[in-house]
């Protein structure tokens, strides 16, 4: 069995032939069904790997290292809002060259600055060195993109400069950008060149028109329809500052300072989470990292409402799914992004029967767009469903939110999205009427695929062939059966025994269900799915693992598949595998065949802790750190390579993630709650800690104001020679206990 530490290195992987790498979306093609005619993302958008990105709301800046957009890039580089491309080349100039990058960052996650320096040349016979000229240039996204570039001559003589910059917009849909072949076009305005401005324009196919305007605080020499340049003559030390500011859709901001502002909101939030401290200041960074991404991703929607975005550049909008599982992460440190996403969520939550946006009365959507091609109905994605457990993630959140608060007064005005939640499962979600929730594969537009690995090629039979629908998915039964056992003590909390009883032998059925249907026992690990014949799927996958989060499966068949997980075909030294190595269908960058994913292994290591797992719960938390160390600012991007770890080689990454992800950020408050065994009680104004027990590179972590009601928690956890230390303090009515299961939290 596999103890504190690392495990040994993973000896082997096969590399089968390679599979085309996956998207989350798909071009719609009428008559023809969506997956097919896919575009391989690798062909139509580069590798974005060292990209800076910064994002602000609904608009980001997405550049090369050197903090430019090249015209023509293949990357997707741009400056972006509401998924639509407003500048599509951005390039500073000195003297018609690119300057040397000397120091170039985005770690703020809403500004970026870059220290650059000149090539060498010759001014009047005096050579002007390498770097004697000094450009620093610092943008801030805060509703316009403002730049401010100061250029200073360290030279003991005079030097003439020509800075320049290029501009260019194609307002190209976000989709477009990753490969979609548009059918219906819109019409480009010829550009509008003042004396100090310069407008892009363009009339959409959904009748929006979308605008970009520059501003220039000086007057160029030169203004064109697609560049600025200026000239300068310093003096020996002397600055000189150029400014100038990037207006979206007609918006003029009233103009702050807006560094500092952000500053102060980005400390605000802060204040807000639950302080978490330890004695490994690399962890520190890597949690600090986790909390500003997490603020990076808080978007606000044209209603006041609030959420936290699922990801950019790609998933830059509210996801049901994503926003559901990354309040579940991040509900013990800042409760108000669980009720902010309850909230939103039930605002949109399906009314009619629409089979073109998978839309059924009571479905929890699965994304809001509002890029051009969707608003204008080429694309399904304007207000979409197809996630087959959005609505069971959507009643757990609820049901954990009001577990950790007691917000009596929220859960009142929420009942009616969570009675039509229930009834989608009941009238819905199970098409063939076998007690299972499923997924159909023959929607005429979207997704093929609506689970989480909701990829076109994803769910597979062990020979490689495609499961067809209703496509039942493993974990996806426990999301129902938990959901069902925590809803069951929220009714019992609010008196309504009937319904909590209801629920309770509704989850026992389910549980009798599907130990009978997935069970493999001669593999010793549930089936990935099962398909529209009730066929199993038979390969090894994250699924597996995902069902231990639930406590759906007895603790002897837990075992066996903690056992399957950690073998080499599973784990690698860097986390676990959504696909086993030994499958036909493996790819180690393949997106849900092969590749790791941050959030994936933290439900893993969740339901590892509650099966008692708890030296291969830090065993998995060991591999993403170290994983993270190897990335830039210790943030773990949206999934990487399923390579097996060497003793030299990082991991491999790949190539067109996600940076920041919501909930891989989530995914590190996932672990630490999981160390801890966090389990609450507010209405009995309880809380329990189970087994905790921190891996061998923490010895101290200490976590101030756990919100438990409305009472607050701090805990202090020490780790000395294999013995663990927890005292605690509280802060109003709240008893806090250390106990070595999980809690049976039913009516006595």
């Amino acid at each position: 069995m596999p103890g504190e530490g690392l495990r040994p290195l993973a000896d082997r992987a096969r590399y089968p032939r390679l599979a085309p790498a996956s998207r989350k979306h798909q071009p719609l093609e009428p008559q023809e069904r969506p997956w097919e005619h896919i575009p391989d993302v690798f062909g139509v958008v580069e590798d974005i790997s060292d990209a800076l990105v910064t994002r602000e709301q609904n608009q980001f800046l997405l550049t090369d290292a050197a903090g430019n957009v090249p015209a023509g890039n293949r990357r997707g580089l741009g400056l972006y809002s509401h998924d639509a491309r407003h500048l599509s080349c951005y390039e500073l100039l000195l003297d018609g060259a690119h300057p040397i990058v000397l120091l170039s960052t985005a770690d703020s996650g809403f500004s970026q600055e870059q220290v650059l320096g000149n090539h060498r040349m010759v001014q009047e016979g005096r050579v002007v060195g390498r770097c004697t000229v000094e450009l620093q240039r610092q943008r801030v996204l805060n509703h316009a993109l403002e730049e401010r570039l100061r250029i200073t001559n360290f030279n003991t003589f005079p030097v003439t400069l020509h800075p320049s910059y290029v501009f260019d917009a194609d307002f190209a849909d976000i989709f477009e950008v990753r490969g979609h072949r548009r059918g219906m076009v819109g019409s480009h305005s010829h550009p509008e060149v003042g004396e100090r401005t310069l407008a892009f324009a363009y009339l959409g196919v959904d009748g929006l028109w979308r605008r970009t305007l520059i501003t220039f605080d000086q007057r160029p020499e030169v203004l064109t329809a697609g560049s600025a340049s200026f000239h300068l003559h310093l003096e020996p030390r002397q600055t000189m500052e150029l400014s100038l500011r990037v207006l979206l859709d007609g918006r003029a901001p009233t103009r702050v300072d807006a560094l500092r502002q952000l500053h102060r909101e980005y400390a605000g939030w802060r204040e807000a989470f639950v302080d978490i401290e330890t004695d490994n200041e690399v962890f520190n960074q890597v949690v600090s990292r986790s909390v500003t991404d997490l603020r990076m991703l808080w978007t606000k929607d044209r209603t006041g409402q609030s959420y936290v975005a699922a990801g950019t550049p790609w998933f830059a909008t509210l996801f049901g799914r994503d926003s559901i599982i990354t309040s579940l992460q991040a509900l013990p440190f800042q409760p108000e992004i669980a009720r902010n996403c309850l909230a939103v969520l039930a605002r949109h939550q399906g009314q009619f029967v629409d089979p073109a946006r998978s839309e059924e009365p009571g479905k929890i959507l699965h994304e809001v767009r509002e890029d051009e091609l969707s608003v204008a109905g080429e694309l399904p994605y304007q207000r979409y469903y197809g996630s087959v457990d959005s609505t069971p993630l959507f009643l757990l959140l609820a049901a954990e939110y009001f577990h950790w608060t007691a917000d009596r007064d929220f859960l009142v005005s929420l009942m009616p999205a969570l009675d039509a939640a229930l009834r989608w499962l009941r009238d819905y979600g199970d098409p063939d009427h076998d007690g299972l929730i499923e997924y159909r594969t023959d929607s005429p537009a979207g997704l093929r695929n609506q689970s989480w690995k909701d990829s076109g090629e994803a769910i597979m039979h062990a020979d490689g062939s495609l499961c067809e629908g209703p496509i039942a998915m493993a974990e996806v039964q426990g999301y129902v059966y938990a959901a069902y056992l925590q809803l069951a003590r929220l009714f019992q909390a609010c008196g309504e025994m009937q319904r909590s009883d209801e629920l309770e032998r509704a989850a026992q059925r389910l549980r009798q269900r599907f130990n009978r249907a997935f069970w493999l026992a001669e593999r010793g690990y549930p089936a990935m799915a099962l398909d529209g014949s009730n066929r199993p799927s038979t390969v090894m996958s994250s699924n597996a693992g995902q069902v231990l989060w639930s406590g759906i499966l007895s603790p002897a068949r837990a075992a066996r598949v903690r056992d399957a997980l950690f073998r080499n075909d599973m784990f690698t030294g860097w986390g676990i595998r959504t696909l086993s190595s030994d499958c036909d269908s493996y790819y180690p960058l393949g997106y849900h065949v092969g590749t790791i994913w941050p959030h994936d292994n933290g439900v893993i290591a969740a339901g590892l802790k509650r099966y008692g797992f708890v030296d291969e719960l830090n065993e998995v938390a060991s591999a993403l750190f170290d994983a993270a160390r190897a990335f830039p600012s210790y943030r773990l991007p949206e999934l990487f390579g399923g390579h097996p770890r060497s003793e030299f080689r990082p991991p491999v990454p790949y190539t067109v993630a996600c940076r920041p992800q919501a909930w891989t950020a989530g995914a590190w408050l996932h672990l630490l709650t999981s160390m801890l065994g966090m389990v609450p009680d507010a209405t009995n104004r309880r809380l329990y800690l189970v087994r905790p027990r921190l891996p061998y590179w923490l010895r101290h972590l200490r976590l101030r104001g756990i919100r438990v009601g409305e009472a607050r928690v701090d805990v202090h956890i020490t780790s000395h020679r294999g013995r663990t230390t927890v005292k605690t303090e509280t802060k109003g009515d709240v008893t806090v206990q250390v106990v070595p299961s999980w809690p049976r939290l039913r009516r006595d």
